[in-house]
């Protein structure tokens, strides 16, 4: 049997993504866009071929990934119409002896158990990937009868969850003919995927096998800051460039990547596990710990940045940014700081425009877009968001969400 083709899902527009703009797939880590690190770990499982359904704003970047050890082929989804449509558009590309694996584009697991399942696969006929949870999870829950699933249930009741088992997307199917069949008898909708799936499993035995290791999706904007912490405990390397410069009077602390041109001033000091990416400055007396600086990005004069992503080219100046994201080109001018835990100890919420979002984390700071300027001496309170390229007035307390290219003006 061949090796199954690996059918990876990216041509969502991400519109759970607010208000960070670029696309998921794009979106950057260690400087390089998250659909290569997704493409990486199945080439490191032992893929040789990859179908990877586009949209217009990722699919000459993905087209650029392909190698010699990779093979991939792109398929362009031109409307977000959900993941049957997507999975539709390979089924004229898979011939009748070919297997398929298919997942979203913005999942991490450990390559070498996806390996094992890889390798478990063509023993059955169709397998789930799955994992235990020891808490509620928003997401699909199997039902199982002995070793088989018997249907996913999507976020049901808490407390009325059929197991203790939920849906890891990555789904092998030995003949991916007949669950294309079965989607295009479905209306068009965005349950269309599961419902011909539950159909697939009333005449064919779905296996599943519970996976052990991390994992983490990049669907919503604080999940930038649990993906964060993945790369930096499994994807860092601890080396500094040749060309990097760090001062005598700098100190580094445990696993650090430090990456080409960047320099490291008088009295930084660096704590890792971070990450810090070319051509970045971290200026005189800053402190870096458990975060990830991408490219050319300045970290002026005292400024703290802890548990945060700060990406591409933003600059800091005497800033305090805790457990916060900031997209790209952010400039909190002097003074600015986050605020990342409530006076009364409860959970943060994400503050969008329109709705709260349960982050399910007790520090919690802002998500800012990418453009967003703030005057001096700017407070944002815990969970707040800020839409791409907004802006606050000098001495602004940000207690609220703000619009995509609004100036807040509220102290």
């Amino acid at each position: 049997m061949k090796n199954p083709i690996f059918v990876v899902l990216a041509g969502g527009i991400g519109k759970n993504f607010a208000p960070l703009v670029t696309t998921k797939s794009l979106f950057p880590f260690f400087g390089k866009p998250f659909i290569a690190h997704a493409l990486e770990m199945i080439q490191t499982a032992g893929a040789k071929e990859a179908i990877v359904v586009c949209n217009n704003l990722n699919e000459k970047a993905i087209q650029d990934l392909s190698n010699r050890y990779l093979k991939i082929q792109t398929v362009l989804q031109t409307e977000a119409s959900g993941q049957a449509d997507a999975v539709s558009l390979v089924a004229k590309l898979v011939t009748d002896d070919q297997s398929v694996i298919i997942m979203n584009a913005v999942d991490l697991i450990d390559p070498i158990i996806l390996k094992s399942f890889i390798k478990k696969a063509p023993k059955t006929y169709a397998q789930i990937m799955a994992m235990k949870v020891s808490e509620y999870f928003p997401g699909g829950y199997l039902e199982i009868a002995r070793d088989r699933v018997v249907s996913i249930i999507e976020k049901p009741e808490k407390g009325k969850e059929p197991s203790d088992i939920v849906n890891l997307f990555f789904h092998y199917f030995s003949n991916p003919k007949e669950i294309f069949e079965l989607i295009a008898k479905q209306k068009n909708g965005d349950d269309a995927y599961e419902k011909a799936l539950d159909e697939l499993m009333k005449s064919q035995k779905v296996e599943f096998m519970v996976y052990e290791g991390y994992w983490q999706k990049l669907k919503q904007a604080h999940h930038v800051l649990d993906m964060t912490q993945l790369f930096l405990k499994y994807k860092l390397k601890n080396k500094i460039d040749r060309s990097a410069k760090i001062d005598k009077s700098a100190k580094i602390e445990g696993p650090v990547e430090i990456g080409p041109g960047a320099k490291i001033l008088a009295g930084a000091v660096i704590k890792g596990p971070a990450y810090i990416g070319a051509n970045a400055i971290i200026g005189n007396h800053c402190l870096i710990r458990d975060s990830i600086i991408e490219s050319g990005c300045i970290i002026g004069f005292g400024s703290e940045v802890a548990r945060s992503y700060v990406g591409p080219n933003c600059s800091l100046h005497h800033n305090f940014i805790g457990d916060s994201v900031l997209e790209a080109e952010v400039n909190p001018s002097y003074g600015t700081c986050t605020a990342n835990l409530r006076f009364d100890g409860s959970k943060v919420k994400m503050r969008l425009l329109d709705q709260l979002i349960e982050t399910n984390k007790e520090k919690m700071g802002a998500i800012m877009a990418k453009g967003v300027f703030l005057g001096v001496n700017c407070s944002i309170l815990p969970g707040i968001t800020l839409g791409e390229k907004a802006t606050a007035m000098p001495g602004s307390v940000i207690d609220q969400a703000v619009k995509a290219k609004e100036m807040f003006r509220k102290n």
